[in-house]
């Protein structure tokens, strides 16, 4: 699992004790990385988790937060298919990139039945 991915699991354990997401996550990321650093403030992963928890409509609208919900919903369609983050990435979108740490944020609230 990797630290993006260690993120939103910590992330959810703050949600669960009341934080919002972007407070959770904001937590759990300094958790792993330094405050302030790129890889602290990465947005890629980050939208991906709070367009999956956030009510804020700006998030919810961002690129990431849209590449989040469409993965999990190829996943609540196809629940006994097993994807490679690869495979999935080239459901979500046509772009000609790698995903940036988006897959690995929801494969793992997914695996580990953190989210519905």
């Amino acid at each position: 699992m990797n630290k993006y991915a260690q993120i939103a699991t910590i992330a959810i354990e703050y949600i669960n004790k009341g934080l919002s997401a972007e407070q959770a996550w904001e937590k759990s990321s300094c958790e792993i990385f330094t405050r302030g650093s790129a890889s602290q403030v990465k947005g890629c992963p980050k939208n991906a988790f709070l367009g999956l928890f956030s009510n804020d409509n700006k998030i919810n609208h961002n690129k990431n937060a849209l590449y989040a919900r469409k993965a999990l919903s190829i996943l609540k369609e196809n629940p006994n298919k097993r994807f490679s983050q690869k495979e999935l990435w080239s459901l979500v979108t046509d772009e000609p990139k790698t995903h940036n740490s988006q897959m690995d944020v929801v494969f793992a609230l997914w695996n580990k039945h953190l989210i519905k």
